[in-house]
């Protein structure tokens, strides 16, 4: 599982729908598969998962989706990549009955699920291959896991696939090119998370490679992606494949390098609706809230 990490500092970045990289993107799916299932792989990640509170204050993305929520008129509901529950817990404060289901890969994560919350559905499954037939929910919704699939455009049309006509899909994910930045390419010359760390550490020719792997390198690879969507570009050599770091952080086992446009256009040539019910200014200038309605 792990690689020489000094290798792995070449963008390794390839398009999920061309036949040419399938092999490539098989060997990944693979192992974000055990990483995302295998209870040695994710203990960490769930323990960086659970940081975010569970209480009060859900933060403005989540608010912005619940106020959303309120004003449309759904009842079947269908999360991909549930997680823990936290995006359930919040539903409840949308003051409305609606009949639940989450999915999962993690099969222990489902059964923990499944006896905080008895009365809805939780279901381990991929977002590849969702166990429903056409058309059975009124919204299918999902919250930051589309930047964590190998096959994003594949997912996209699966969850399509289960919404009713007139029903929506929604998708909540980090906007990596307009957020300038993607925590799972390693930069510099070792697996420290940023470039002051470096220089605290008295790494002076890893700092100064990460600087201009941050700020010259990475930038342009990033404009290229969003002047030129609809390639639905991935990152063979995620960070979460290859640190042996005890401390994790948000995205570093992002794979897909989620971009608003790349999802609005195909949305667009797909024959269907979409608009931003929050806009796109901050903070949904960099957390993309969209919405794609089945006509």
């Amino acid at each position: 599982m792990h690689t020489n990490l000094k290798a792995t500092r070449k963008f390794n970045w390839v398009s999920s729908i061309e036949a040419c990289n399938q092999d490539k993107l098989n060997e990944l799916q693979f192992k974000m598969n055990l990483f995302y299932t295998k209870n040695d792989h994710r203990e960490l990640y769930d323990k960086m998962i659970l940081t975010t509170d569970f209480g009060i204050d859900p933060g403005p993305i989540t608010y912005g989706f619940l106020n959303w929520m309120k004003s449309i008129n759904v009842n079947k509901v269908l999360e991909v990549g549930c997680g823990q529950g936290r995006i359930r817990h919040h539903l409840n404060g949308i003051n409305k009955p609606i009949d639940y289901t989450g999915i999962e890969v993690s099969d222990d994560v489902i059964r923990e699920n499944s006896i905080k919350w008895p009365k809805d559905k939780w279901i381990s499954s991929g977002a590849y291959d969702l166990p429903f037939k056409d058309e059975s929910f009124d919204i299918c919704f999902s919250f930051y896991v589309i930047e964590h699939l190998v096959f994003p455009e594949r997912a996209i049309v699966e969850m399509m696939r289960v919404v009713k006509k007139g029903g929506y899909l929604a998708l909540i994910f980090p906007d990596f090119t307009s957020e300038k930045r993607f925590p799972s390419q390693i930069l510099g010359l070792s697996e420290l998370r940023s470039a002051k760390e470096k220089i605290k550490k008295g790494k002076i020719l890893d700092f100064f490679i990460s600087l201009y792997d941050s700020k010259i390198k990475l930038n342009r690879n990033l404009k290229r992606i969003k002047m030129n969507p609809g390639r639905f570009m991935i990152n063979l050599t995620p960070i979460c494949l290859h640190t042996n770091n005890q401390i994790h952080w948000p995205d570093f086992d992002a794979v897909y390098i989620a971009s608003k446009e790349e999802i609005k256009q195909w949305a667009t040539n797909a024959g269907y609706k979409s608009e931003f019910p929050m806009g796109t200014e901050f903070p949904f200038d960099e957390h993309t809230f969209i919405v794609i309605q089945k006509s």
